[in-house]
């Protein structure tokens, strides 16, 4: 799924974030859902909102508690699907920070395509400090941010 990213920004100060992915309608993934009829499923929506929320939570717990430490999705609440994503399409993630503790980070995360909201959820992670057995992937997730980044 990180292919789908397009671009990312981040304003951890203030905590809000936004990134944009594009989902072409021949991305092999979805070559039967639906033939015909290409959809996004909401769970790959879900993951794309957390590739978002996820980099934010990491800087704002760097940013105010000094602290450095890994974000992964740790709980949904309430997430709501309020229209179909047809493909190609190109989804716009807004994150808001809720609520900040150094073990969990709590957002409100709008997903928007064409101007119209198609998801709205508070997606939890969970702040983890990392070990030496995560340097390969801590690596990979640094370049992809950089990228996304650059592209914002």
């Amino acid at each position: 799924m990180f292919e789908l990213m397009r671009s990312i920004q981040i304003d951890a100060e203030n905590g809000h974030a936004s990134g944009a992915a594009f989902i072409p309608a021949d991305h092999p993934l979805f070559a039967d859902h639906f033939p015909g009829k290409a959809l996004f499923p909401g769970s790959l929506i879900l993951e794309l909102a957390a590739q978002v929320a996820g980099p934010l939570a990491e800087e704002a717990v760097k940013a105010q508690l000094k602290i450095e430490r890994w974000a992964i999705l740790g709980m949904v609440r309430d997430a709501r699907f309020l229209h179909p994503v047809f493909l190609p399409a190109l989804l716009e993630i807004a994150v808001t920070i809720l609520r900040l503790q150094s073990s969990n980070v709590s957002t409100s995360v709008t997903v928007t395509v064409n101007g119209e909201r198609v998801m709205q959820a508070e997606l939890v992670m969970m702040i983890l400090e990392s070990s030496s057995e995560w340097a390969s992937a801590l690596e990979a997730r640094e370049d992809r941010l950089a990228r996304w980044k650059e592209a914002s």
